[in-house]
């Protein structure tokens, strides 16, 4: 409930915020929100894998996130330098940088319960991708593409989404 809250202040009062993260902060909280916010298949492993792949500034934000729990396991954060361990990642930011690998990525996955966020210019095959909206970050969910991927995104989730894209 708490990350459901924050997430709804990022959200509705940008200016505060903006003043007080970064944008690389508030993608990294967005992340580990979008996480928290979405309904997983039963875990195997002990820790919740955030995984950067293209962005460095990402992964240096999201570093503030390790040991904190999500899921009843405590977050590990691992900056990518090739696609190979994709598939041992909870949560997979591909950055803008990257974009041009993300059918490839999603080809890779398949089915593998892995939520993919980017920040790439829509369309784009990401379950979620975050978006400039004015002086603010707003994000999109590709509802089919996470069902695929065994991922629900809860109802709170959705209901924040600037746009949902369905099949």
């Amino acid at each position: 409930m708490r990350g459901l809250l924050f997430l709804f202040a990022l959200w509705a009062s940008p200016g505060v915020f903006a003043q007080a993260l970064s944008e690389l902060d508030l993608k990294a909280t967005y992340a580990y929100n979008f996480a928290a916010l979405t309904q997983w298949p039963p875990a195997t492993r002990t820790s919740f894998n955030f995984c950067v792949y293209g962005d460095n500034g990402l992964a240096d934000a999201m570093r503030r996130l390790e040991g904190k729990a999500l899921h009843g396991r405590s977050v590990v954060v691992a900056r990518l330098g090739a696609l190979t361990a994709i598939r041992d990642c909870d949560l997979l930011y591909v950055g803008k940088d990257e974009a041009p690998t993300l059918g490839r990525i999603a080809d890779l996955l398949g089915d593998a319960p892995v939520l993919t966020v980017s920040d790439a210019t829509p369309p784009q095959p990401a379950a979620i991708l975050i978006v400039p909206e004015g002086q603010r970050l707003a994000f999109e969910i590709d509802v089919e593409r996470s069902r695929r991927a065994g991922l629900k995104p809860g109802a709170a989730l959705l209901g924040l989404a600037r746009n949902l894209r369905r099949p």
